[in-house]
Formats: structure tokens, sequence, C-alpha cells
């Protein structure tokens, strides 16, 4: 072989992969980024206008609703079961703050996970996925028309990504990871970015439940 280029060095290749990398957590930043400013546009002006009526099915397959939920508040996220880590480490993260908010306020709060994948998240497979997780944390799935409902109360970005051209089951979901937390007549009060800790999560709610609104000291 003729040809005057040799082989592609190392260091180049390494450099490449530097930058492809780069590349990739800038746009899962800049993302994130634009997800929160998303919330943040619904919730700075006036009353916020996040959350509404919602109807979909917990994982023992009852059908429940968002007035089953009122008179405790809530903590509410939404991911996907076949999530590879984002999910995961959030759930931790939401265990961890149910065990710093402290057994009197854990018993005036429903947690709730809610599935933007309800093509395979089927009610046992919520079961299976729970027990990796906080016992008190409810999962919630439903029709997509149900899932679109409550994902466009909340302004919750999804969509399918890295769909296979052979398996209709292999896909991920692009999601965006914000916590709400609502109040037990309904009301938006807070969101939460992955980028906030376990520890301030929980003094917020414990502020808002013990009367103080909220604030961290």
């Amino acid at each position: 072989g003729g040809g005057g280029k040799g082989p592609v060095s190392w260091s180049s290749l390494v450099l490449t992969a530097a930058v492809a990398g780069g590349l990739v957590s800038y746009y899962q930043i800049e993302k994130q980024r634009r997800q929160e400013l998303v919330v943040k546009k619904q919730t700075v002006i006036g009353k916020p206008s996040l959350g509404g009526p919602w109807t979909l099915v917990r994982s023992d397959g009852t059908p429940v609703t968002d007035a089953c939920y009122r008179g405790k508040y809530m903590l509410l996220y939404f991911g996907f079961t076949r999530c590879p880590d984002i999910c995961p480490s959030e759930l931790l993260k939401v265990g961890d703050t149910l065990d710093l908010v402290g057994a009197e306020n854990l018993a005036n709060l429903n947690t709730l996970f809610v599935s933007v994948d309800p093509n395979r998240d089927t009610l046992q497979q919520l079961k299976v996925y729970a027990k990796d997780f906080h016992p008190t944390i409810e999962y919630l799935t439903g029709t997509k028309d149900m899932i679109a409902a409550i994902t466009k109360a909340y302004r919750v970005y999804f969509i399918k990504a890295n769909e296979s051209e052979t398996d209709d089951e292999d896909y991920l979901v692009d999601h965006s990871t914000v916590m709400y937390f609502v109040g037990p007549d309904g009301e938006f009060l807070e969101f939460f970015t992955s980028s906030v800790v376990a520890a301030d999560i929980s003094a917020k709610i414990r502020g808002h439940m013990e009367g103080g609104g909220g604030e961290v000291e």
C-alpha cells in the first residue's frame, strides 16, 4: 500500500475521544440548563402554572388521580425503569431525602415515581424495580395519553432516543431530571434539579411542612 499517510497516532485518537466526550458532557449540561429554564419560566411570573388534574395507575393496579393525594404533600419524579444511571442515582437521592425529612413529616408526604415509558414499564416491571429503592415511594404508569397529560401539566420533557432499527424494545428515553414538590392542596411549591443534594432538598421540604416556607438557613 501506497498513500503517504501513516496510521493515526494514539495521541490524536485520545484527543478526538476527549473532544467528543467534552461535547457529550457539554450537550448534557446545556440540555439540563434548558430544561431547568422551562420549569423556572413557569414559576417566576405570578402564580406557578405547573400541575393540574391527572389519572394514572399504581403498580398494584389501582387507578389513582391527583385528588387521591390531596391532604398530604407530594414529591414527584419522572423517569423510566430502564434508565441506565440518572434515574437510579436520583431515586437513591430521593431515598436519602426521605430519610432526612423525619418520620413525622414522612407520614405526611407521598412520593411518586411516574414512568415516562408506558410501553415497557408494566405494572410487574415497576414492582420489580421498586425493590431497589425507598419503600415509601409509589410507582405510577398509565396509557400514553395519561402520561402525556401529567407530563404536560408539569412541563416534563421526554423523547425516545437511540432507537434500535432491529428491536422495538431497545431504546432510551431522554427526559428532564427535576423533582417537583407539591402542597396538600395540589399547589406547586418548589422544584429541585439534579444538582441539588438530598440535605438541601430535605431542608426545603421540612421548611414547608413545618411552617417555615422552605427557607434554608
